[in-house]
């Protein structure tokens, strides 16, 4: 069996003697159709963790069931699905909360500590598969994952409709957040982008305006120099939250998607508490995120296919990932097709 296998910083190395997985009593085993390639592993590509070396890349994807264990009642051979990659213990106090992305016991999940979906088969716990739609492709289910990412941060945001937002960020999950927004009913949105095609992809998502990053103190204009209700971070550096910080208005709300550095330089941090300003992290999805997140894409209210730049065979994937190390790429979103 075939497979790509993340082996550390900027190396990726496709495996042909793969053992085929076999199913415990609670699992089935799932042929893997389409697979996407997140930020986060690129980020591991480039710096070498937090990533296991040895594991199987993937954990955007979907497949068909072809084996099912044993206890397993309410799924069978032949369903098209997707799966919550999160692993949770289901014991802790987070997990019996509704709260799994922040379990206590384990962090586990399919693709960064456990063998993802970048081989020709996979096995997971039953509980964690959801049954897709029949109108929804296996290259389009692909993406429910980092939909849901954006979801659960507006969510959590207590973002409310008619508020005004900005979005620091156009790569998928700031677009993504950007269409969730927009069906949530935001009076305006504006994006801060320096990438020329992904601000036309901000408009085409549903931006009203978007300016370079240097040019935040236009949004403040556009909302009669009070500033947006809202700033969704999608980007994670220090250039990043100090816009944010200068955006937001008195009392507003900052919630801090992407991350990407261990620390940050802040020369206006004093604002959060003259300003009265919420700043909020979120990580990951509950279960009940998920299923909302396809319920959103079954009814046409949050579009992938614009956001699909390429589609690829396993065989390129370790290619495809040195290139989008590189800050020069063009690509949104690369699909890895396995079947």
């Amino acid at each position: 069996m075939k497979g790509a296998v993340f082996e550390g910083k900027h190396k990726i190395i496709i495996k042909e003697d793969l053992i085929k997985p076999s199913i415990e009593e609670d699992e089935v085993l799932i042929k893997t159709k389409k697979v996407a390639i997140c930020g986060t592993d690129v980020g591991s590509y480039e710096t070498g963790g937090p990533y296991f070396p040895g594991i199987v890349l993937g954990h955007e994807f979907s497949g068909e069931i072809v084996e099912v264990g044993e206890k397993v009642k309410k799924l069978k051979v032949g369903t098209r699905v997707t799966v919550n990659p999160q692993i949770p213990c289901n014991e802790c106090y987070y997990c019996l909360h509704d709260q799994e992305n922040m379990c206590k016991i384990k962090n586990y999940a399919l693709g960064t500590t456990e063998n993802g979906a970048m081989r020709e088969y996979l096995n997971v716990k039953a509980e964690r598969v959801h049954v897709l739609p029949d109108d929804i492709s296996f290259e389009q289910a692909a993406l429910v994952e980092p939909i849901s990412v954006a979801l659960y941060a507006v969510k959590e945001s207590e973002f409310q409709i008619g508020q005004t937002a900005a979005v620091i960020g156009a790569g998928p999950i700031g677009l993504f957040v950007i269409q969730v927004l927009k069906a949530a009913g935001a009076a305006k949105i504006f994006v801060l982008e320096p990438v020329e095609f992904k601000q036309k992809k901000a408009l085409e998502f549903g931006a009203n305006k978007v300016f370079l990053p240097n040019a935040w103190k236009k949004i403040s204009r556009k909302t009669n120099n009070i500033g947006p209700d809202h700033v969704y971070d999608c980007v994670g550096l220090s250039s990043t939250f100090t816009n944010s910080l200068n955006l937001i208005k008195k009392g507003g709300k900052i919630t801090l998607i992407g991350m990407h550095a261990n620390s940050l330089d802040i020369s206006n941090i004093l604002s959060m508490t003259t300003n009265n300003i919420t700043v909020r992290g979120v990580y990951g999805y509950n279960q009940e995120i998920f299923k909302i997140a396809i319920n959103l894409l079954e009814q046409g209210k949050i579009l992938v296919d614009p956001l699909i730049t390429k589609n690829i065979k396993l065989e390129e994937v370790p290619d495809i990932f040195e290139k989008l190390s590189k800050p020069e790429h063009d690509e949104l979103k690369v699909i890895v097709e396995l079947d």
